[in-house]
């Protein structure tokens, strides 16, 4: 994980990460993204420090809309990022759980 990410709503070619609903969320929130093509991502999410705390999907997905839920019961209230793999390229957001 690196920190010099820059936070977009969009790359090139239909790889696309929404902002998750709610946010501020305790402790289920929603994420939804698109990738243009079959591929291997990963989404996951980390803390302030750059720690991953939580792999939300890691695998093959098909070409389109996705959604996963993160259910972030045992983790503290605080700022949390999430990011979205996909080849060569990611996209970040922010979030914050508030408990």
């Amino acid at each position: 994980y690196t920190t010099n990410l820059k936070e977009e709503h969009s790359v090139p070619g239909g790889f696309t990460l929404g902002q998750n609903y709610p946010n501020p969320f305790n402790p289920v929130t929603t994420i939804k993204y698109n990738i243009p093509e079959r591929g291997k991502i990963k989404l996951a999410v980390y803390n302030l420090l750059g720690q991953q705390v939580k792999v939300l999907f890691e695998g093959i997905k098909e070409k389109g809309a996705h959604t996963e839920v993160f259910n972030a019961a045992g983790l503290s209230s605080g700022v949390y990022f999430y990011v979205l793999t996909f080849g060569e390229n990611s996209i970040q957001k922010k979030f914050v759980l508030l408990k």
